[in-house]
């Protein structure tokens, strides 16, 4: 049977990197991402893949070229640097571009990635909004398209960004820092190791003719949640650190959520099981940072 081909963009990032490692064998991918994009990640497979860069390509013309049945959408733009343009560019333009091109080229499914941080959430305001106002654009397209917007949990796991919580904190408490401060830590969070989260995008990938037409909503995380509190004092224990943890010191984020909604019901009913456990994941991730020390 000949091979469906995905249009993977991000394809460089840490959730993207992980989803072409885990499709690339089965799937003829096409990744798309910047120019200037490391892609340090995937270094070992760009052979395998298609690559084309969105600031320089037209991309009518990846359209016209391939036979595209999926679309995944992973790159995004947290805007930490307060580029509001990046970030509408990332997370809403282009999304919104490739889905219009996708419902005229007759693409049955596209896949986005999704937040489950609200638009007025501390300092993830214009990221957060942002998503917000392509899911809102996605429900009045998938008429045309089926549209399945998975709203994802805290994703950790090897190769993560270093300025991402799981890995700041791990590095501190590798080098045994005399104290870290944090907030009192009740707010609850779905942890996911990326491999797990790259096995639901495959899962998806593969039962998506299953998946109801236009559009669907899931959110995608661990079997459990865990309060910041719970998932530091784990990390805590399995690097043995000697840091003190300082919970109290530093105030919750504007509009903190205290209890995002985390029934993954609709991904295990498609036949998701995770393989490692969260403390299995994190000593992986532990593991990782170790050997790049």
């Amino acid at each position: 049977m000949e091979k469906r081909t995905i249009l993977i963009t991000g394809h460089n990032g840490f959730l993207g990197s992980h989803i072409v490692y885990n499709l690339y064998k089965d799937y003829n991918i096409i990744g798309l991402d910047l120019s200037y994009s490391n892609n340090f990640r995937i270094k070992s497979i760009l052979h395998e893949i298609k690559n084309y860069y969105i600031d320089k390509t037209n991309l009518n013309l990846i359209f016209e070229i391939h036979k595209i049945d999926i679309i995944i959408h992973t790159a995004t733009n947290f805007g930490k640097d307060g580029d509001l343009q990046k970030v509408i560019d990332s997370n809403l333009k282009l999304p919104l571009q490739l889905l219009q091109l996708g419902i005229s080229f007759g693409i049955k499914t596209f896949i986005n990635t999704d937040t489950f941080y609200t638009s007025d959430y501390g300092t993830l305001q214009y990221y957060s909004l942002s998503k917000a106002q392509f899911s809102d654009w996605a429900k009045i397209l998938s008429k045309s398209i089926k549209i399945i917007n998975l709203k994802i949990g805290v994703i950790f796991g090897p190769k993560d960004n270093h300025d991402k919580f799981t890995v700041t904190i791990i590095r501190k408490m590798i080098a045994n820092e005399p104290e870290i401060d944090f907030t009192e830590g009740y707010q609850k969070r779905n942890f996911l190791y990326v491999e797990e989260a790259a096995r639901i995008y495959r899962i998806i990938v593969e039962q998506c003719d299953l998946i109801k037409l236009q559009y669907n909503n899931f959110n995608i995380g661990d079997v459990n949640t865990l309060s910041i509190r719970e998932y530091v004092n784990i990390i805590h224990r399995l690097t043995e650190s000697k840091s003190k943890l300082n919970f109290g010191i530093i105030d919750y984020r504007e509009n903190e959520i205290m209890n995002p909604e985390s029934d993954i019901s609709e991904i295990l009913n498609l036949g998701w099981k995770p393989l490692l456990n969260l403390e299995q994941a994190l000593l992986e991730t532990i593991k990782y940072e170790k050997s790049i020390k």
